[in-house]
């Protein structure tokens, strides 16, 4: 007997339950880019969201499960299985689910190199060492809610890792392009963004601005603590003059000192007033002038709101891939 996964379902909860429903829609970015140039904590908001995707999820995968052993049996993961591999044009949350039935995600089955011929084997072979070890710990009973756990777990790990790689390095793009165009300057005119190797500079860099002299180069990460060298190999790639923009550094960090030596700015981001700082920065060096930037959360707001959503979008350099879901 043929069961319904409740796919539509499914995604009605993500889309009416979930803080941002679609983080990487220009609203959901205009909010996440204020919380950035207020100094605040952006993760707490994507977490939130994160969680609120995963525990709906979870509920869904639960019922699912339910709904399998009454139908299928005691062998509702092979049925299961052999249900979810014959759909034609199987959806997104479809294939997913034939994953985390496994125990994978598809980037772990491609790093197994794990085909999709294989998966009734590995199955099967994945059922038998489960049944031996509850049989050696004597909790046969808690086999098949353990292999719930194990797809619960799948999920967690592709839904935080697609969630990760998307707005990764787009986002810190995205910052770029909103801070340096709310200080006045002009996309293509006087700033750029995405800059990739040459044979004048070796190293890429997120933006370069246009300045009295020539150009300065702005790199940005936003990283957690305990990632200080990630910060020195960007102090090195923009050179004199040079903006490393970062979340957050450890209290024991001697990167402020580096930087010194090689006379390149750092902007903090956390709890403080990152385009306040990056103005103070470009002031002298650009010949343009820049505008005031208000501090005021609201007023904020709205110089966000009006700018057109194409800003607010998240962008792949040429060749860059994202990570497999």
């Amino acid at each position: 007997m043929v069961i319904d996964f409740e796919i539509n379902k499914y995604r009605q909860w993500l889309q009416e339950n979930i803080t941002l429903s679609d983080p990487f829609s220009p609203d959901s970015l205009r909010t996440i880019i204020l919380y950035l140039i207020l100094g605040k904590n952006y993760r707490l908001l994507t977490e939130r969201n994160t969680k609120e995707k995963l525990f709906a999820t979870y509920v869904w995968l639960s019922e699912i499960y339910d709904r399998a052993k009454k139908e299928y049996g005691e062998n509702w993961k092979e049925k299961m299985l052999k249900e979810l591999m014959i759909v034609e044009g199987s959806s997104k949350e479809e294939k997913d689910l034939m994953f985390w039935l496994l125990g994978l995600t598809k980037k772990t089955a491609d790093n197994l190199d794990i085909s999709r011929e294989d998966f009734p084997d590995f199955l099967n072979q994945t059922i038998i060492y489960c049944k031996e070890l509850f049989s050696s710990l004597d909790y046969q009973e808690k086999e098949d809610y353990v292999w719930l756990l194990m797809m619960a777990g799948s999920a967690t790990l592709n839904i935080r890792g697609s969630q990760k790689a998307k707005i990764g390095k787009g986002l810190e793009r995205t910052f770029l392009r909103v801070a340096l165009t709310l200080l006045g300057l002009e996309l293509g005119e006087n700033f750029w963004v995405n800059i990739g190797r040459d044979l004048e500079v070796e190293r890429e860099a997120d933006a370069e601005v246009q300045t009295k002299r020539g150009r300065i180069r702005i790199d940005i990460g936003l990283i957690a603590r305990g990632n200080q060298e990630v910060i020195e190999d960007k102090i090195n790639r923009v050179g004199r003059h040079g903006v490393v923009i970062f979340d957050r550094l450890g209290a024991r960090s001697t990167v402020y000192e580096t930087a010194r030596r090689n006379m390149v700015k750092l902007i903090q981001i956390r709890h403080n007033q990152p385009l306040l700082e990056l103005k103070r920065h470009l002031t002298p060096l650009v010949n343009v002038e820049l505008k005031q930037i208000p501090q005021e959360e609201n007023k904020l707001k709205n110089l966000l709101k009006k700018l057109p959503d194409k800003f607010f979008t998240i962008e792949k350099k040429l060749g860059e891939s994202e990570e497999d879901e």
